[in-house]
């Protein structure tokens, strides 16, 4: 399990200690009230035996959770040892990717800023376009002939369905629209966007590329370190002009010949690491 999936677990395990400790709560107070109204001996009876079963099943929960949060903390501990130990050629790749991700996210951003300026204004000039020449807008042209058109008019001119279907037929429809800005983004530039600071958004993403450095770190030296063993020698591996690593690193248990692919993508372009012995 990735660290993600275990402290998910630790969530979860505590949610359900605190709801069954809520239940053991409400048990104890139905107690008291049955003995302050003086009830019975059955109900009271009863309702020791309630408190007895919700008493069981928090123990039971709190022993999860304990479970849970010694495997998170095991794998924290694990995690940091690979990375202490890890070989200094492989962190500066690593550290080559993530500078190489973080600019390449930052470009996307600006590109995609830039994008979808230019439909806001193809937009913009295609209402009015539609305001001058469209029949079924002839009260509008009458309306707007001694002031200056807002982009509020624009957006709100009557009757809308000559108007959409005179954008729809230029691509430039809401729906149009959105699936173009859609087709440029995706969930790293959606979250940046969400941004009005500019600091805010390089800390933001210099801490998410930085993550996934780590994770990639952490799954690459895994991966060798089952195939040698504890790493003895990475002097012979080279990166690349392409920021690609190859060569031949040593082990306890043997050697491994180290290739990475690149492997191009829409979103970015990291690679994929294949281990041969």
């Amino acid at each position: 399990m990735t660290n993600e999936d275990l402290k998910l677990k630790v969530i979860n395990a505590q949610a359900k200690v605190e709801k069954k400790a809520a239940i053991l709560w409400k048990h104890r107070q139905q107690l008291d009230k049955l003995i302050t109204k003086g009830a019975d001996d059955y109900a009271i009876r009863s309702k020791h035996r309630d408190i007895g079963e919700a008493s069981k099943k928090l123990s039971e929960a709190q022993a999860s959770l304990a479970n849970w949060k010694e495997k998170y903390a095991e794998k924290i501990r694990q995690d940091d040892y690979l990375e202490a130990n890890a070989p200094e050629i492989l962190v500066k790749f690593l550290d080559d990717w993530k500078q190489r991700a973080i600019t390449y996210y930052l470009r996307r951003y600006d590109s995609f800023i830039e994008f979808r300026e230019e439909l806001k204004q193809k937009e913009r000039d295609a209402r009015l376009e539609a305001l001058r020449t469209l029949p079924e807008l002839e009260r509008a042209r009458e309306l707007f002939k001694d002031r200056e058109i807002t982009d509020y008019d624009l957006a709100n001119l009557f009757p809308r369905r000559p108007v959409e279907a005179f954008l729809q037929d230029r691509g430039l429809e809401y729906h149009q629209i959105k699936a173009a800005l859609s087709e440029k983004s995706d969930t790293t530039i959606s979250r940046m966007l969400s941004f009005r600071d500019p600091a805010e958004r390089a800390a933001w993403l210099e801490k998410d590329i930085e993550q996934e450095r780590r994770a990639k770190l952490l799954d690459l030296i895994s991966r060798i370190m089952k195939v040698v063993g504890r790493i003895t020698d990475a002097s012979d591996l080279r990166i690349g002009p392409k920021g690609d690593i190859n060569g031949i690193i040593v082990g306890t248990e043997g050697r491994a010949k180290i290739e990475t692919i690149g492997a191009g993508g829409y979103n970015i372009q990291c690679f994929h690491f294949r281990t041969l012995m």
